[in-house]
């Protein structure tokens, strides 16, 4: 149980320190105006299939508050200061915004994955449906936040294109690098 306990730890402070990493350096955020694709929401995925929904609800908190952030730091768009409780005008919004559908990501694919693995054959399946998924999800719950609690942003437009460019590249680089490092490291600890 210590062992366990140990380990859950560590894959946590790592995945967290991923996420600063992807926050703080450009290879985190790739800008296709007018929004954002973010890379970000990988190590979430991967420690919720690879610890449970819990330990996903941890990364997703980490995610959210390391978006925040950079969002009050470094603004690229009025899409971005959305995410800023001081920049936006709507402080109470921003923090929904930032954490709400971050936490749920984690906890979404943690429970996800708990769920596929047991249903289907073979943990890679399981793996990239997860993944596909819970990406989809998570900008499907960040679109909808920001088109409820910011009617002032130019929406339409944005949805279309975060839509047709920036959730499918997102979904797809989830898809394969969640699958890839959930592999390895289901992999390592077996033979450890």
């Amino acid at each position: 149980m210590r062992n366990q306990n140990t380990r859950t730890l560590a894959q946590l402070a790592i995945l967290i320190a991923l996420l600063a990493v992807l926050t703080f350096t450009p290879i985190g955020f790739i800008m296709v105006p007018p929004v954002s694709i973010t890379l970000m929401h990988i190590p979430v995925i991967v420690g919720a299939m690879l610890m449970g929904p819990k330990q996903g609800g941890v990364l997703g908190l980490a995610f959210g508050l390391f978006s925040m952030i950079k969002a009050s730091t470094a603004a690229a768009s009025p899409v971005d200061m959305a995410f800023s409780p001081f920049l936006s005008g709507e402080p109470v919004a921003s923090l929904v915004l930032c954490l709400l559908p971050r936490v749920l990501l984690g906890v979404v694919a943690g429970l996800l994955y708990g769920l596929l693995s047991r249903k289907m054959k073979g943990d890679a399946p399981a793996m990239a449906v997860t993944a596909v998924v819970s990406s989809f999800f998570h900008t499907a719950a960040v679109m909808g936040l920001l088109w409820v609690l910011f009617q002032a942003l130019p929406l339409k437009s944005i949805i279309m294109t975060v839509v047709s460019v920036n959730s499918l590249l997102e979904a797809l680089a989830a898809g394969i690098l969640a699958t890839a490092v959930c592999k390895a490291v289901k992999r390592t600890s077996k033979a450890s």
